[in-house]
């Protein structure tokens, strides 16, 4: 990445409950981050786990659990 700011997107799972959100992937770029996103849904789906995922976009914030959410998928 040009600006050398390390770029890394996490795959976060937030159950319907009020419990702590569950990170399930950490990738380092947005292809990858989308695959893995897909692959996430479809096996919560298959499981029957209500809650929400989300791609978290960290921008260098190693060990932070901040960043901004790039996208959300509602797990009914």
């Amino acid at each position: 990445m040009p600006s050398g700011r390390t770029r890394s997107f996490e795959i976060v799972f937030l159950p319907d409950t009020d419990a702590t959100p569950i990170p399930l992937e950490s990738v380092g770029d947005a292809d990858q981050a989308t695959m893995a996103f897909h692959a996430q849904v479809q096996r919560l789906r298959r499981e029957g786990t209500p809650g929400e995922l989300v791609i978290m976009n960290r921008h260098g914030n190693q060990g932070s659990h901040e960043g901004s959410a790039v996208l959300r998928q509602p797990l009914r």
